[in-house]
């Protein structure tokens, strides 16, 4: 196979098993938190389609170019999420309210009562998509982010082609 899909940990398996079910004898690649040194192998290993499929406590740190996402190289979703936001039109008293939250969640929630989510949640995908094709070069690079709360958060235009692709390939 040529393509390949990958998810950065047990919410991004759960969510494809749960939610993609047509994948499900489709094998992922768990990439923990080393995002960017799996691209890395799958362009070594001569794959040339990728899909990320992961939950946005994860994929918000590869917005800020964070290709390792464990904690111990920075725990920057808040910020990150919180620069989308107020790129998106966010004023100084939603962009505090986002910095105090603890998880994305409760920073999407803020978003959407404020009427800010699909906007931001777009430039974050489109982030997460520059950083990965940066990256995965020359692969092609999908992306999909999620929330286990709220669902689909973001997905890049070719990510349902690709995953089609994949499922024709298998």
């Amino acid at each position: 196979p040529r393509r390949l899909i990958l998810a950065p940990g047990n919410y991004g398996l759960d969510y494809l098993h749960e939610k993609m079910p047509a994948l499900k004898n489709i094998p992922v690649v768990k990439t923990s938190n080393f995002i960017g040194d799996t691209m890395d192998m799958a362009a070594a290993s001569h794959f040339e389609e990728v899909v990320l499929v992961g939950h946005i406590g994860k994929l918000v740190k590869v917005a800020g170019g964070m290709l390792n996402t464990h904690s111990k190289y920075g725990d920057c979703r808040m910020e990150i999420l919180s620069a989308h936001a107020a790129a998106a039109g966010a004023d100084a008293e939603t962009v505090r309210e986002m910095l105090d939250c603890a998880a994305c969640d409760d920073a999407v929630r803020i978003l959407r009562e404020k009427g800010l989510d699909r906007e931001t949640l777009s430039r974050l995908t489109e982030k997460i998509y520059f950083h990965l094709n940066h990256r995965a070069e020359p692969m092609e690079v999908g992306v999909l982010m999620f929330s286990k709360e709220y669902g689909i958060l973001g997905r890049s235009d070719n990510e349902e082609t690709l995953l089609k692709k994949i499922m024709e390939e298998r």
